[in-house]
């Protein structure tokens, strides 16, 4: 199954069954109890049911998050997040030391930013037609490809992240950045550097030994309220993803029934039309 080979339009997404994602979530979280119910699954849920009935997204939706390890990505507090966050800086501080030390002196931390590119798989603020290649490559390549994508998305942004203060690189991620890829051919050649750069699963190893001798050497020095506020930024976090998504929704609705209420009226103008006519005549 190769998603990118699927019309990239607004009215798909539009034609598809506002209840679904939502049900599929639910679904998953009474099969998998230990997660539960995921913030922002449902952006992933509304891709996969694009390409396929309920039943395969379903089974599709449970090997992503199993198989693939984005299931992972909710456990223990966070916790193969929070390492994700630190490969991806350490990646950062090797190919695009630049951008870093930027960074480093705004404050400007990866979960900032890049939560949701891992927890939703670019599925929550891109365009469909850059969805498609993203999930089609993770299909193909397993969830390293992430660091592919984010490392193209920053490389093809230096000049204005480089340029921008805290405030202003928060809204280009959020606003700016997304609109880049809404033409198909941007897309494309995103993609096209996301796989010419090189992320070896050794450096990865080595980073992720890294984070777990920083990470023991805080917990001995850590407040347990200092982890609870930690987790507490992240549920409100994603909880502003969840919401995002039911107004999409709410707004899809709403110009569903305008189309219909405008199609109904431009169909009695006609008849309306045609009777004077024919009078006339």
């Amino acid at each position: 199954m190769l998603l990118c080979e699927s019309n990239c339009s607004t009215s798909a997404v539009q034609q598809s069954s506002v209840g679904k994602p939502a049900s599929l979530t639910e679904a998953y979280s009474v099969y998998d109890d230990e997660i539960g119910y995921c913030p922002g699954q449902s952006f992933l849920a509304a891709v996969l049911l694009l390409h396929m009935p309920e039943e395969q997204a379903f089974c599709v939706l449970v090997k992503i998050m199993y198989d693939y390890g984005l299931r992972a990505l909710y456990r223990n507090n966070f916790e193969d997040l929070h390492c994700k966050f630190y490969q991806l800086e350490r990646l950062m501080q090797e190919q695009l030391q630049d951008l870093w030390s930027h960074f480093q002196a705004l404050n400007l931390e990866a979960h900032m930013y890049a939560s949701q590119w891992f927890l939703t798989l670019f599925t929550a603020k891109f365009p469909l037609c850059m969805v498609f290649h993203i999930t089609d490559l993770l299909l193909c390549e397993g969830m390293n490809i992430i660091f592919n994508v984010a490392l193209a998305l920053l490389k093809t942004s230096k000049e204005d992240l480089l340029q921008a203060d805290f405030e202003g690189a928060l809204k280009f991620f959020r606003v700016q950045l997304p609109k880049r890829y809404r033409a198909a051919e941007n897309a494309r050649r995103l993609m096209e550097q996301a796989c010419n750069i090189k992320v070896p699963t050794k450096k990865l190893k080595k980073f992720e030994k890294e984070y777990q001798t920083l990470r023991e050497s805080q917990l001995q020095q850590e407040d347990p309220i200092d982890r609870y506020q930690l987790k507490e930024v992240f549920r409100r976090e994603l909880e502003k993803a969840e919401l995002e998504i039911k107004k999409t929704a709410a707004i899809i609705v709403e110009y569903k029934q305008i189309c219909s209420q405008l199609s109904t009226r431009l169909e009695k103008q006609q008849a309306a039309t045609k009777e004077e006519l024919d009078i006339v005549r």
